[in-house]
């Protein structure tokens, strides 16, 4: 194991591997949870980004994506087409995709550079689709299970639940062979019936990958219950994890702890906001965490000179990870851990560098069952 020193030395720069469009910060629907709305203050200006500063956002990442960061065996720098919802915004959204198409081309872009767009879907058709298939983009749809769950917190702006047009919208693309998969938000209204929700996208749905949300904070919708939800929500996404893992499907967020933990590498950052991303608001303004959107913290007007490796903000959220953080320094989880949300613990307790109590006892949980599932197959 390498020393404490030597490990805090990986993260004096920052590694710039992934970028966040916000194609626009507005939405066609109003989840209640969502941590987005919640953080935009009074008054806030709902807008679309221009194609030039989808552009402007691009070369950015081409210029400073760490190619000594990717070289090591590593996937490809990630570009991620986001909102509110970023179908809203198609016209910019395609002028992207064309525009990161010549980039790779020219050498600019690396041929691995990945695409994805977060949706939810209720604006897809045949012709886009078409159009994002023929991208080779990889396509998450927000769905937090059968109606009965999905529509009581993912509803349209007359209080409709979405989940008819979701699911027309999921066999759409997987008859049209699109690289489809699921993105759950956990909260009360499915954090019981986790698993249920797990073998029905699974066995129903068939779909290859999953992934689960944990709920974000934000100044008008705070996590209620969180010395209950944080437990809880441990303790189901272990459970899930296990069933998709017998049914070979891939779960990002598990996944990611197991990778570090089978590689026997330390887990700086369970975020790539971590000194690892640049997220472009729709005004061109980019900054660490794309959860900040809406206040605005963490971004910078970028000039001629802008430099993410060097900026202030990046340098600090680079380091913030476990290894620099002193009251983690003694926990079962360190090595594995990842911190949680630096946007949870700002908005919670004031400061990123706070520990986010939600994720924390995820990944004791985490790590826990990880030593304990060593453990039972090496006796085998």
């Amino acid at each position: 194991m390498q020393d404490v020193e030597t490990l805090r030395s990986f993260l004096e720069e920052p590694a710039i591997a992934i970028l966040y469009l916000l194609l626009t910060d507005a939405c066609n629907i109003a989840c209640r949870y969502c941590f987005f709305e919640g953080g935009m203050p009074q008054g806030y200006k709902f807008s679309l980004m221009p194609a030039e500063t989808a552009k402007m956002g691009i070369d950015l990442l081409a210029k400073f994506y760490s190619r000594k960061y990717l070289s090591k065996g590593k996937e490809g720098p990630h570009i991620i087409l986001y909102g509110g919802e970023a179908l809203l915004n198609w016209p910019v959204l395609e002028e992207a995709l064309r525009y990161i198409r010549e980039l790779k081309g020219r050498g600019i872009l690396p041929k691995n550079t990945q695409i994805t767009l977060n949706t939810n879907g209720i604006l897809m058709t045949r012709e886009i689709a078409q159009v994002l298939i023929d991208y080779s983009v990889s396509i998450s749809i927000s769905l937090d299970g059968p109606a009965c769950m999905h529509d009581q917190m993912r509803v349209d702006h007359e209080g409709r639940g979405t989940y008819d047009r979701v699911m027309e919208t999921i066999s759409m693309l997987q008859e049209m062979g699109a690289n489809v998969g699921t993105c759950c938000t956990v909260d009360a209204h499915n954090i019981d019936h986790l698993e249920e929700v797990t073998h029905w996208m699974i066995d129903e749905l068939g779909m290859p990958s999953l992934g689960f949300n944990t709920l974000l904070e934000s100044a008008a919708r705070p996590i209620p219950n969180p010395e209950e939800y944080g437990p809880k929500v441990g303790e189901k996404l272990v459970n899930c994890f296990e069933i998709a893992r017998r049914s070979g499907v891939y779960e990002d967020r598990f996944m990611r702890k197991v990778n570090a933990f089978v590689q026997g590498d330390f887990y700086f950052a369970d975020c790539g906001g971590c000194g690892m991303q640049i997220a472009v608001a729709p005004n061109g303004e980019v900054g660490t965490c794309h959860a900040f959107c809406g206040t605005r913290n963490y971004f910078v007007v970028p000039d001629d000179n802008f430099d993410p490796t060097k900026h202030s903000y990046w340098v600090e959220w680079r380091r913030r990870s476990p290894i620099n953080m002193e009251q983690c320094l003694g926990c079962i989880a360190l090595a594995n851990c990842g911190g949680g949300c630096p946007h949870n613990a700002y908005v919670k307790r004031g400061s990123i560098w706070e520990v986010d109590d939600v994720f924390c006892q995820h990944a004791i949980q985490a790590v826990t069952f990880l030593i304990k599932d060593l453990y039972d197959q090496r006796k085998v």
